[in-house]
């Protein structure tokens, strides 16, 4: 028991040692790494870059990191290996430079297109999620609120000639007591829009939505748009063509940066460290790809 005893203070001295050998190269490394990020690219990038670090992302980035190496020094394999895996997955996931090639892989075909310049439509669908109640109960626009923006703007540049507002809520997901397409048409007659202009269709995802608009549109011989994120444009026209639909793609809300150019270091060094809005524009995208694969 004794011997047990021993081996066991042993060990933890053991571990106490690792750890403050581990926390003072981690100091030195971030000191050395701070500075020369303010000796290359000045204070204020220096500043903001350190700023991301310390979120609550970027901090939980750092944490893994930590732990892997301190880890990998005490010889424990299995935990290094599994933390080493969770820091490589939120570094992509959570890099900014991924998240705008992905946006890019969806986007691409409307990147050269000006909505304001486009032929008029009889009518212009606007899928629904473009709006939310706040915390005031007050209706607004959302991450995806572009997409009605815009429909306000092609109506009254005389490119919407009529306008069709889609989704139902999900009740068992969604306790606002609204659905989609009437918290859009309440928005967009709240911008200027005549009410008798705006029709609305349900809807509780994407594929339901096409099906709403094939039986609705079917029959018609009119010039058809349809208005939603640059990033969902694919798999929405994918749908609509299988259900016998040809419409338009009107693109609003890109997540790809606008620059063509290559990224300044300060950028490449900024996007290395993962962060909050890199990670939500990731997921939307892939669940984009998955939404395709799933053939929804």
């Amino acid at each position: 028991m004794a011997r047990f005893n021993s081996e066991n203070s042993e060990n933890n001295a053991s571990a106490g040692t690792v750890l403050r050998v581990v926390c003072i190269r981690f100091l030195i490394i971030g000191c050395v790494s701070a500075a020369t990020v303010w000796l290359g690219l000045g204070r204020i990038a220096a500043e903001k870059i350190a700023t991301t670090a310390v979120m609550p992302v970027g901090l939980l980035w750092l944490l893994l990191l930590f732990f892997s190496a301190y880890f990998v020094a005490l010889r424990q394999r299995l935990a290094a290996t599994v933390l080493l895996f969770a820091w490589t997955a939120l570094s992509v996931m959570g890099n900014g430079y991924v998240a705008n090639q992905l946006a890019v892989s969806l986007e691409s075909e409307w990147l050269s297109q000006d909505p304001m310049k486009l032929q008029p439509f009889d009518k212009i669908i606007v899928l629904g999620g473009g709006a939310s109640s706040g915390g005031n109960g007050r209706l607004q626009g959302n991450g995806s609120g572009d997409r009605l923006i815009l429909a306000a703007q092609l109506y009254h540049g005389g490119i919407a000639r009529n306008l069709i507002c889609t989704g139902r809520r999900i009740e068992s997901m969604d306790s606002s007591g609204s659905d989609p397409a009437d918290s859009s048409a309440d928005i967009l007659t709240k911008l200027g829009i005549p009410a008798e202009r705006i029709e609305k269709l349900g809807g509780r995802n994407t594929s339901e939505e096409m099906s709403e608009l094939s039986k609705r549109l079917t029959e018609e011989q009119i010039r058809v748009g349809v208005l939603t994120s640059a990033w969902h444009l694919p798999r929405v026209l994918r749908l609509a063509r299988r259900h016998g639909l040809e419409f338009e793609g009107i693109a609003a809300d890109f997540r790809s940066s606008m620059s063509r150019l290559p990224p300044t270091p300060g950028q490449m060094v900024e996007s290395m460290v993962p962060n909050a809005v890199a990670i939500a524009t990731t997921t939307a995208l892939l669940k984009e790809y998955i939404g395709m694969l799933a053939g929804r």
